[in-house]
């Protein structure tokens, strides 16, 4: 049987990243799992290792900073009871700590 799905962790800090995607992808495979179509335990595993690699690419490679805001977006299909992505992006939103300073200034202006 094959399964597609599309799943957004919306905006979310980079420190929990992981968590998210595991909810996401929890969440839309929940009715499959109650009807035993799909081995939860194969499948979170799967999600592990794509956390990893998320990661590796994220922190290791690009060093980007755990306050940062990400918004990743996962095309994936169960085939074995794995997840295979079939498409990712993700987008990365930085702090910018000169804009939040006269941001926060003019609105306490303002209040």
């Amino acid at each position: 049987m094959e399964m597609k799905f599309d799943v957004k962790t919306g905006p979310v800090r980079l420190s929990g990243y992981a968590l998210k995607i595991r909810r996401v992808i929890n969440g839309v495979l929940r009715p499959h799992y109650t009807k035993g179509e799909v081995d939860s335990k194969s499948v979170n595993e799967s999600i592990s290792e794509l956390n990893t690699k998320l990661y590796n690419v994220l922190v290791d490679r690009y060093k980007i900073p755990k306050d940062a805001i990400v918004n990743i977006n996962l095309s994936f299909e169960v085939v074995d009871n794995k997840v295979k992505v079939l498409d990712i992006s993700a987008d990365v939103y930085d702090r910018d700590d000169i804009l939040s300073k006269n941001v926060t200034e003019d609105l306490k202006k303002m209040v």
